[in-house]
């Protein structure tokens, strides 16, 4: 079996996405869309900002928010590739524009796209009592030796909230070591 470096879920601490943003492990916490470690895209951007969907505080000014267009979506690419095992996403805190039905996508190329989670009227991030953001997160079912480089949330919605509103996200799983940036390989602690 391949090297790996394992990320088990956890409410509290941070994953993939964290670990690229702290210089793969080595350094201080800073967004990775900013440093261009990741790179995030969006059918559209109505408010917010692409970097909200990888940063950490969702508080207040972190809204990335689609249009309301019929599967909007937003997408990261990471520079290495992951067997994800959960996934985890925050609501910003607002009271509308709750996700309820949408889909956690994961590509090889960023053309083909599988469905590694369908959302149907999910109500995890819809508590209209909570003023703050509202987190989720979800087990996913990947077949062994399948790892994606590419993730996108599509809104599977009808009617009048389309779009998708989400910041925080953060991925859960494996890293293969042939994966990892060069300068890294030989310095890391590993699983096999």
């Amino acid at each position: 079996m391949a090297k790996a470096k394992e990320f088990p879920f956890d409410w509290e601490e941070g994953g993939i996405i964290d670990w690229i943003g702290r210089g793969y492990g080595t350094g201080s916490w800073r967004n990775p869309q900013q440093s261009k470690d990741v790179k995030v895209t969006a059918s559209s951007v109505r408010n917010g900002h692409l970097n909200d969907l990888v940063d950490k505080e969702p508080h207040g000014k972190h809204r990335l928010r689609t249009d309301e267009a019929r599967y909007s979506w937003l997408q990261v690419e990471l520079p290495v590739a992951v067997r994800p095992t959960h996934y985890r996403l925050v609501h910003p805190g607002q009271h509308s524009g709750f996700l309820r039905n949408w889909a956690f996508c994961g590509s090889y190329d960023g053309v083909d796209w599988r469905v590694l989670c369908q959302h149907n009227n999910d109500e995890t991030l819809t508590d209209q009592d909570v003023p703050t953001s509202l987190t989720g997160a979800w087990e996913l079912r990947v077949p062994e030796g399948e790892y994606y480089p590419y993730y996108r949330l599509v809104s599977l919605a009808k009617g009048n909230s389309q779009a998708i509103t989400a910041s925080c996200l953060e991925l859960f799983g494996l890293v293969r070591h042939r994966d990892w940036p060069a300068h890294l390989r030989g310095g890391l602690n590993i699983e096999h």
